[in-house]
């Protein structure tokens, strides 16, 4: 088993800065729309179809 501690995180960051940096300089998000995952896989990624099951069942 690979223990990777910290490295997502760094990642993560790198990119994020990496991605505002072109939205500035681009002035806008038309350009980075093609490189970045859409909405429905961070929803996925959340379980937000449990999420919206468990509402469902609890909030009545």
């Amino acid at each position: 088993m690979d223990i990777c501690g910290n490295h997502t995180i760094r990642v993560a960051v790198a990119a994020v800065r990496e991605t505002l940096g072109r939205i500035d300089v681009d002035g806008g998000i038309h350009n980075v729309e093609k490189d970045i995952v859409s909405v429905d896989e961070i929803f996925a990624l959340q379980g937000i179809a449990r999420v919206k099951w468990d509402e469902g069942c609890f909030l009545r």
